[in-house]
């Protein structure tokens, strides 16, 4: 039994790190000894029921969880102390457990990888999630070419080319590594695994009519949005299209389900032009997200469609689709406006203005008066998004990194 040591700067206890590390790394700890490091914020660990919870979780599947705070009070100075100490755990968990592969996921994590690994000889998994340095950047946190930049891209070269294993989200990520300058070990083993989800949580159903009662969803057609509405989502212009969306469709009501700042929102949509009876607030634990997104006609979210973005997947695409709803979407972020076109699950926008919303409008009444569509989008998510797909990969390469085989590989 392999001995893998996973490095998430994600904490598992948010709802990002149960989608996209628990549910891998319980299915993973079948036939390898896992152990997880994992960064915790200070409001999570505060949640003694939670805790256990998620302790409980992990120990039924003998999985190893060693849990450390997230700093993040000055950004940069606390994430150096952060890998710092990340590094003194990460070298002791592999001397004492004799850790065969370090998968880190991201970048931060991959800076503990590199400097843990040579404690037990470990292989090192480069899970990029993204090219993490051009989105500091694109996203106005660092300057290009400033010290931040430049110490940020040093680093991600010598990921690179130090990485045995590399995963991408996306085959259009994977097409950027010449662009954006990066080389690979020439013995190193390239997988392409999206972001998943679990496809016996996330899947199709009836509308809960209490919770549509509740909620004042009786009879609308839901035009729903689920998780962050900022970063690298264009808050601005999804809030427009839901203006547009409920001003055109006789019965739509608009439905975003967030941990954000409501009456923000409700700001911000009032200023764009969405009606108050026309837009419908919600909070839900990722336990209950299935259920909420099982009110929705249509999902739709808009990302930054910067060249950075070419290497990320969106999960919300994956839990929509899971679910059997199709979505709206933007292009040039990924593969995830092929995905949609190729499986006709949606609508996919080449630009987010008004020419746009307005072109998209047939499309849109199309899609809504279709009956089979929810058939394909959970046909599609079972050949692209299962978690068991997910998890099929990742034992593949770990079994090649394990046995010290490798070759540039794609699938």
């Amino acid at each position: 039994m392999n001995t893998i040591l996973y490095i998430s700067y994600d904490g598992l206890l948010e709802p990002l790190g149960e989608s996209q590390v628990v549910n891998y790394v319980e299915r993973l700890a079948a036939d390898h000894a896992m152990t997880v490091l994992s960064f915790e914020k200070p409001a999570d660990l505060s949640d003694p029921d939670r805790l256990r919870a998620m302790e409980r979780r992990l120990e039924a599947q003998g999985v190893n969880w060693v849990k450390l705070r997230y700093h993040k009070l000055f950004p940069t100075i606390s994430t150096a102390f952060d890998v710092v100490r990340g590094i003194l755990c990460a070298r002791a968990v592999c001397q004492r457990r004799g850790v065969m592969i370090v998968h880190a996921r991201g970048y931060v994590s991959s800076l503990i990888a590199l400097a843990a690994r040579s404690a037990s000889g470990a292989r090192f998994l480069f899970d990029m999630r993204g090219f993490w340095v051009d989105e500091k950047v694109e996203a106005g946190h660092w300057t290009s070419g400033g010290i931040l930049y430049r110490i940020g891209k040093w680093w991600e070269h010598r990921f690179f080319r130090s990485a045995d294993g590399i995963i991408s989200l996306t085959d259009q990520g994977v097409r950027a590594f010449a662009e954006f300058g990066h080389e690979t070990a020439p013995s190193g083993l390239v997988e392409v695994i999206p972001t998943c989800v679990d496809l016996q949580h996330f899947k199709p159903g009836t509308k809960e009519s209490e919770l549509v009662r509740s909620l004042g969803l009786t009879g609308a057609c839901v035009v729903g949005c689920v998780g962050t509405m900022s970063n690298w989502y264009m808050r601005h212009e999804m809030l427009q299209y839901l203006a547009y969306i409920t001003r055109s469709v006789g019965r739509a009501r608009a439905l975003i389900v967030t941990r954000e700042d409501h009456c923000n929102l409700q700001h911000d949509a009032e200023r764009v032009g969405i009606p108050g009876d026309r837009l419908v607030f919600a909070r839900a634990d990722f336990a209950d997200m299935p259920l909420f997104i099982r009110l929705f006609d249509v999902g739709m979210f808009f990302i930054r469609p910067v060249a950075s973005k070419r290497g990320s997947a969106a999960t919300k695409l994956a839990e929509f689709l899971a679910c059997g709803v199709p979505v709206i979407i933007n292009d040039g972020v990924g593969d995830s406006g092929n995905i949609v076109r190729q499986g006709r699950v949606g609508v996919v926008l080449p630009r987010v203005d008004v020419e746009a919303f307005e072109r998209s409008l047939p499309d849109v009444r199309a899609l809504l008066a279709d009956r089979e569509v929810a058939g394909r989008c959970r046909r599609l998510a079972h050949e692209l998004f299962d978690v068991e797909r997910g998890v099929h990969k990742y034992r593949r390469v770990y079994r090649l990194l394990s046995s010290g085989r490798g070759g540039l590989t794609s699938s």
